[in-house]
């Protein structure tokens, strides 16, 4: 194939300018056919251009966008100006069929990006919780800098998974679901869409590894339980949308032990309750008649035999007495911690009922 040579690129449009000046200089939007093709093969005759690839470039033309279109599938989708132009003009202002081409587009994409960043570290980002009723849905989402932690769009994803986990868990009759890396991210949110494609699409879009880490899920169907939470917010965190977001979080179903305690006050005991699992870091609830205290109490890893966070002159054992409840279960949330299941492949976590 012959190629433009001796004349650069810009000299060769100052040439077609000269030769049509009452034509507009993009010249794809020439109406002579027949005198582009005489001057083409003209040009082609003294090894300026290839008398095909000119005749393939005007005969492609660019359909005209629909500014108010174009607007709205901007406000509707985030994609940029130049994206949501060339989806308009691939699908001739057809707004539904554009919307599905950009998104499929930043699906792939994003996976590509997220292939390429997969092995760079996450030490950052934020554990969020939201809750329904007698029921809390808790994740984790990482990312590799503080930045993008605080970042709205970040922020924006969170509240998504949040809120798509805690559809998930809705049908759910076990008391307490843990769900692992892999396991979270084959949530469907839509047809042929996961949680890990809604993850991978703001990978391609904010440029910076991301991973949805793990979930929880703790409800109670006893009459006058309560899960408690508890998010130990920092800068760049707080509430976002419907959900709770922060560094540190626990949960906490407690019972009332029989005695006649008002929902406010439960919830009150729940919150204290999570705020020490927070602080304190337990590992299990602990048993009186199995377990003993640990000789040096800052080691103590039994909720009922540490040093509560609230008040430091009785345990929280004597705490949970005091109020006549009973801790059923919790689960804590650090961001960033080491988990020992990454490294060793355990059992699979109870299911959520179909």
């Amino acid at each position: 194939m012959k190629f433009v040579e001796d004349i650069e690129w810009e000299r060769f449009v100052v040439s077609i300018s000269e030769m049509t000046p009452n034509i507009c200089p993009a010249w794809r939007y020439f109406s002579d056919i027949n005198l582009l093709l005489k001057m083409f093969r003209l040009l082609s005759n003294i090894r300026l251009f290839h008398i095909q690839s000119c005749m393939n470039f005007c005969s492609s033309s660019a359909s005209v966008v629909d500014k108010k279109l174009l607007g709205e599938l901007r406000k509707k989708t985030g994609f940029t100006f130049v994206n949501c132009k060339k989806a308009l003009q691939q699908f001739n202002n057809d707004i539904k069929q554009a919307e599905e081409w950009l998104r499929e587009q930043a699906q792939k994409e994003g996976w590509q990006k997220a292939s390429k960043l997969q092995g760079r570290p996450m030490s950052q980002g934020l554990v969020a919780v939201m809750t329904e009723g007698n029921k809390a849905t808790m994740i984790e989402i990482n990312c590799e800098t503080d930045f993008v932690a605080r970042n709205q769009k970040f922020h924006e994803l969170v509240q998504k998974l949040a809120a798509s986990c805690q559809q998930y868990f809705t049908d759910c009759s076990d008391t307490k679901v843990l769900l692992k890396k892999e396991e979270v991210n084959k949530i469907s949110v839509a047809s042929q869409v996961t949680l890990g494609d809604l993850v991978a699409q703001e990978v391609g879009n904010i440029g910076e590894n991301m991973s949805l880490r793990r979930a929880a899920f703790l409800q109670t169907s006893l009459p006058g339980g309560v899960i408690g939470s508890y998010i130990h917010s920092m800068q760049g965190s707080g509430k976002v949308g419907e959900c709770t977001v922060g560094k540190f979080a626990a949960l906490v179903s407690v019972l009332p032990d029989g005695a006649d305690i008002n929902q406010q006050t439960m919830i009150e005991i729940g919150q204290r309750l999570s705020q020490h699992v927070v602080g304190m870091n337990p590992l299990k609830i602990g048993d009186p008649e199995n377990d003993t205290p640990a000789s040096n109490k800052d080691n103590e890893k039994c909720l009922i035999f540490q040093e509560f966070l609230m008040d430091e002159n009785k345990t929280a054992g004597q705490y949970i007495a005091e109020s006549s409840v009973t801790v059923a279960d919790f689960v804590r949330f650090e961001c960033g911690e080491e988990l020992s299941e990454e490294m060793v492949e355990q059992a699979p976590v109870a299911a959520v009922g179909a």
